[in-house]
């Protein structure tokens, strides 16, 4: 009975018609906490800031802002671009980006070091339920010269305000993230 009941629950959500779920958003602003795991160094915590604007119906313009400290330790890093967004079906959209990545580690007493590079992007971001988002992207960064793997989700609470998670893996760094996004 318990087995019919989860296959019920999965087909019943999966039959939800594609009109009733949302579109994602394009056009929000967001903050939350920031944790670094680099390999070979201690956690690093902070905050990250995001943003994107919508400029026409398949085009977005983004940017991001990360910062995570632990002394002596520093680490930002600013991302910045556009994207095309193609739907692929009526609830997932195929995603590319081209952008501008900028980034600076520091540890008190022995300077900085800052670098600059291009940043590309591509992923799907979609709509599983009419409030739960899901996204994945592969990233390269050419300031940190490495792809990286990057999932998550958003829950709608309002049409305006939302969950925000997600995780980065790649071979030299891990980032969670959790915060409160702002659509409009």
């Amino acid at each position: 009975m318990r087995k019919l009941a989860i296959v019920t629950a999965i087909v019943a959500a999966a039959a939800v018609p594609a009109a009733a779920l949302a579109d994602v958003s394009y056009s929000y602003v967001g903050a939350g906490y920031t944790a670094l795991d680099p390999h070979g160094i201690d956690h690093l915590d902070g905050f990250n800031i995001e943003g994107s604007v919508a400029v026409h119906q398949h085009a977005h313009l983004f940017g991001n802002f990360l910062r995570a400290t632990d002394s002596p330790l520093k680490f930002k890093r600013t991302r910045a671009g556009a994207g095309f967004n193609f739907p692929l079906n009526s609830q997932f959209d195929l995603i590319g980006r081209l952008g501008w990545s900028f980034s600076e580690a520091s540890v008190s007493g022995f300077g900085s070091d800052k670098d600059d590079g291009v940043l590309t992007q591509t992923g799907i971001r979609g709509m599983i339920t009419e409030d739960l988002e899901l996204n994945a992207f592969l990233t390269y960064d050419d300031v940190e010269e490495l792809v990286s793997g990057d999932v998550g989700g958003v829950y709608n609470f309002t049409p305006q305000l939302s969950a925000t998670a997600s995780f980065t893996h790649s071979s030299d760094l891990q980032t969670w993230n959790v915060g409160m996004r702002y659509n409009f």
